[in-house]
């Protein structure tokens, strides 16, 4: 390690988080008045396999939060090298998120991306509050793979998956 980071400060913490590469995910829900939410999210990972489970953490000042907070499911996509803008703009407060992607409605109208390497579809089990985000903890009822490679997300940017290192 070349540099020891003194202190918890937010900039030492968040550069050091950025030393750890990440899955990149666009999760999605609709409202019950049919409004489709979406945020992009890299603190995603497998719960349990037994009953199958996934959590998924929300930023509690999200323009989503309430959407998420209420849903009964949501989706979560894991995104390719080719919806690395689209994972941008899902990241952006205020943005139009749904105006240019590639989405499709699923049979229960939520909505998915077609080409994305996994979709992974849940109901909401829990929302347990930690910090400043919520943990999202869903219960898997369909999973789908895709033929896309996933992205990941290292020191601000979106990577592909290289060769293995061993």
């Amino acid at each position: 390690m070349t540099e020891q980071l003194q202190g918890v400060d937010a900039a030492a913490f968040r550069s050091a988080l950025s030393r750890f590469p990440s899955g990149v995910t666009i999760v999605t829900t609709r409202s019950a008045g049919g409004t489709l939410h979406g945020f992009t999210a890299s603190s995603f990972a497998a719960l349990s396999l037994d009953p199958p489970l996934v959590l998924v953490c929300l930023d509690q000042g999200a323009d989503c939060f309430a959407a998420f907070i209420a849903a009964e499911q949501f989706v979560v996509n894991i995104v390719t090298p080719a919806h690395a803008k689209l994972a941008k703009k899902f990241a952006t407060k205020g943005a139009d998120k749904f105006a240019h992607g590639t989405f499709e409605s699923d049979e229960g109208g939520y909505p998915v991306l077609p080409d994305a390497a996994a979709v992974i579809r849940c109901e909401l089990e829990h929302a347990v509050p930690g910090g400043d985000h919520v943990i999202l903890i869903g219960r898997v009822h369909d999973a789908q793979i895709g033929s896309g490679e996933p992205v990941t997300w290292y020191k601000g940017d979106f990577l592909r998956l290289g060769e293995s290192a061993a």
